[in-house]
């Protein structure tokens, strides 16, 4: 890893994402903490993360195409600076309006859709093909490692200097990112724009329904990533009734545990892939790796100690690094550059629908058998998939 970091392109985008990504834990906090203080409503403040997915779902195959035409370099400090100037909105406009709080959710999460296939895009132009793993391992690691070791933080500096502050750091955090970004070099746009705009976003989904690996990967990921999500729409459910045994003020710190855990976990398995994709194919690593989380995931509803569900929540972190970064490599190393970007807005936009598919599934699992009983029911459906991509797939080379 470290010989990737050493490429000055590529340290600074990693730097650029660790600053943003300081913001953003504050951010995310502070959002819902107000919102639900504003409110008092725990139904609207769950609409921050609703309309936060909805961007994610509707908006990243829309502005993906741009990332294929357009100069890249211009199109991430672009992501940086407009969201900072969105969050900017919260403090000048919206501190006292929920309506105007869900506006910049969704701005936020949509500008950003604008960024991240142009990351994915980019990177295989950084590094070379044997480096493709630990690139992508390193381009989570600043979400991953703050949320393991930030988030706590973060709800402390948000308690102390209060929301309105909070999100003038995170707009901060963004306008320096972008700073960061301007020392790369530029990167030409792949494809030139061809036909109507919506051409080329409709060009994008279909590449994805006639590229096989993408095919492969997508077909078999969005109904993990639904039953997957499982737990973490009922995790706090399962730390409150199950683990603290009706307790809700150790359920809340469970839950904290279980977080951690599991951030740890994923942590430790981004410096674990590498590894892994240098002694087996990207396939079986993305395969076996699926099907072990699911099997983590089925073994939390079978225990009733912390310590347990914290060890499975971890080995779910590791494991879940195992099958998605190499299946982001995957996609990267069969697509035609000049759908790249669109490749990954498709993929962006298939994950955030079947999360929240997942979170609704969770509920009512939960509700119908039970929070362990869903835990086991949602950790066989993953192996499942996982067995049925294995079987479906057999002619997918990686």
């Amino acid at each position: 890893m470290l010989k990737v970091l050493q490429n000055p392109d590529f340290g600074r985008l990693f730097a650029s994402h660790f600053v943003s990504e300081i913001g953003n834990q504050i951010y995310r906090i502070a959002l819902m903490a107000w919102a639900y203080q504003l409110t008092g409503s725990p139904a609207l403040a769950a609409g921050v993360m609703v309309f936060s997915m909805l961007a994610q779902a509707i908006v990243a195959p829309l502005v993906a195409p741009l990332a294929d035409v357009r100069e890249r370099k211009r199109l991430l400090v672009f992501s940086e600076v407009t969201s900072g100037f969105a969050v900017m909105l919260l403090p000048l406009f919206f501190m006292n309006n929920i309506v105007g709080i869900y506006l910049v959710a969704f701005l936020v999460a949509g500008v950003q859709r604008l960024g991240e296939p142009a990351v994915m895009a980019i990177v295989p132009e950084m590094v070379e093909k044997d480096d493709l793993d630990a690139a992508n391992s390193l381009i989570m690691l600043p979400q991953r490692s703050l949320e393991m070791v930030f988030l706590g933080l973060a709800g402390l500096l948000v308690a102390t200097l209060g929301a309105k502050a909070a999100f003038w750091i995170d707009a901060a955090s963004f306008f320096l990112a972008a700073l960061v970004l301007l020392g790369m070099r530029d990167f030409p746009a792949k494809d030139e724009p061809s036909g109507s705009y919506w051409s080329m976003v409709v060009d994008g989904l279909s590449y994805i329904a006639k590229n096989p690996t993408a095919r492969f990967v997508v077909g078999v990921l969005a109904p993990a990533a639904a039953l997957g999500a499982v737990e973490g729409s009922v995790a706090v459910v399962l730390a409150t009734d199950v683990l603290a045994k009706g307790d809700a003020k150790l359920g809340t710190i469970y839950y904290g545990f279980l977080d951690a855990a599991m951030a740890a976990g994923a942590v430790l398995g981004l410096f674990v892939v590498p590894y892994v994709t240098a002694r087996y194919s990207r396939r079986a690593a993305f395969l076996v790796g699926l099907a072990l989380f699911g099997i983590f995931e089925a073994a939390v509803g079978f225990t009733s100690w912390v310590g347990w569900a914290m060890l499975f929540f971890a080995l779910a972190g590791v494991v879940n690094q195992i099958f998605i970064v190499p299946a982001r490599t995957m996609l990267q190393e069969s697509a035609d550059p000049k759908f790249m970007a669109r490749l990954f807005g498709g993929w962006g936009a298939a994950m955030s629908t079947a999360t929240v598919i997942g979170f609704a599934l969770g509920g009512f699992l939960a509700e119908w058998i039970g929070v362990s009983n869903a835990f086991i029911v949602a950790g066989v459906g993953v192996f499942l998939v996982a067995v049925a991509g294995a079987w479906f797939g057999r002619s997918v080379k990686a």
